[in-house]
């Protein structure tokens, strides 16, 4: 219907589009994967489809295909895509192994460079210090990219532009500069990665929060929801390339029922991977036990601050007698801040990466974006941070 003239293709261009739309191999390519791969707008690949009746449930084959081949050829075919998909994939799963061990053999390099250097300077007369291994102990990194709002717009007359192709790469290039430099601190048994808390900027097809309020967005409802999914499994590979990853999703106030099924799409993706390990609760706050101390993640956006110990003690009594220190990590504010303590218990809330909307605008809101890493020891809890601005 967009175009003044006949829209014409060749049979073999059309047979290809038929057949990276279908989901025969259950990784169907999305709308905006189909125009990149074929060089078209989005509005010219929707019309194609919708006027064909090609959906993702369609065969990968035309309907010139399917009247003139033999079936055994048409299923010797389907075996054959079969094998290549099968065979991309393993070759994309070694090119992460060869990746993961290429960037250990560039950390040892360092490592051994800067030995060699202390070793050819003239030495400094230093202390004698008593050197003792069992005071090394195990620790682990805490990241979570709170109050992402995937699918936020934000003009650049508010101060930064912000949207999907902003946020993703803030994400992972914030993520990375935080992980290498905890890795020169060594090798992290685990890291405790948690996502959403208003991770998506929308929880329905209306685009407004979980309790309706509307909100400017980068996309349709749909888009926004689907891109999220893939990103946070991105994510998570990327992020288990340094260490396991215990990965935690926070409901917020943003996405409250999003999230619960969030959950559950990244507990199937990752289910045979033994490098992603998916916390599976509904609780709006969630606690764990590392070593001595007791951490817990919730978003912050319900109830007062000094109220938090009390709940999470009553609610995890067992975790918190086992406990030397305890840990909690807020969101919501967009704010970094250590709050203040109450007794023994440390409150931190975490700053975001995502842009100022036009709401934020108008009221005048500042803060600074960041991405903040917490390395925390086995026996004495939170020992540093690692912070990457915007």
């Amino acid at each position: 219907p967009s175009k003044k003239h006949p829209f014409v293709m060749r049979g073999e261009l059309w047979r290809s589009i038929c057949d990276a739309y279908s989901n025969w191999d259950g990784q169907p390519l999305t709308i905006n994967e189909m125009c990149r791969r074929f060089g078209m707008s989005r509005r010219t690949m929707v019309e194609l489809l919708r006027s064909a009746g090609i959906t993702h449930d369609s065969s990968p084959w035309s309907d010139e295909k399917l009247k003139r081949e033999d079936e055994n050829n048409l299923v010797s075919d389907l075996i054959r895509k079969k094998e290549e998909r099968v065979l991309l994939k393993a070759q994309q799963q070694e090119y992460r192994r060869v990746k993961r061990d290429a960037e250990k053999f560039r950390r040892f390099k360092a490592f051994a460079l800067n030995i060699s250097a202390v070793f050819t300077e003239t030495p400094a007369p230093v202390r004698d210090l008593k050197y003792r291994p069992e005071d090394l102990d195990s620790f682990s990194v805490i990241i979570s990219p709170t109050d992402f709002h995937w699918g936020k717009h934000a003009s650049p007359y508010m101060g930064e532009e912000y949207n999907r192709d902003v946020a993703r790469k803030r994400l992972f290039s914030t993520t990375q500069n935080v992980l290498d430099r905890v890795l020169s601190r060594g090798q992290p048994e685990k890291i405790y990665l948690a996502v959403g808390g208003d991770g998506l900027h929308i929880d329905n097809q209306a685009k407004t929060t979980t309790r309706g309020t509307p909100q400017d967005c980068d996309g349709s409802a749909s888009e926004i929801a689907s891109t999220y999914v893939k990103l946070c499994v991105d994510y998570a590979e990327m992020v288990s390339e340094y260490a396991p990853v215990e990965l935690f999703v926070v409901p917020g106030n943003h996405d409250f029922y999003t999230s619960a099924i969030l959950r559950e799409a990244l507990h199937a993706w990752f289910r045979n991977d033994a490098n992603v390990n998916i916390y599976q609760t509904l609780s709006p706050r969630q606690t764990f036990l590392y070593g001595k101390s007791l951490i817990t993640f919730m978003h912050g956006d319900t109830g007062p601050v000094k109220d938090y110990p009390s709940i999470i003690a009553g609610e995890s009594a067992d975790l918190w007698g086992r406990s030397s220190w305890r840990f909690i990590f807020t969101g919501h504010y967009h704010t970094e801040r250590e709050l203040p303590n109450f007794g023994d218990i440390t409150v931190y809330r975490m700053p975001s990466l995502a842009s100022n909307d036009e709401y934020h605008f108008l009221k005048g809101y500042k803060s600074r974006k960041a991405l903040i890493g917490y390395v925390i020891d086995k026996s004495r809890g939170v020992i540093a941070q690692e912070i990457c601005p915007i």
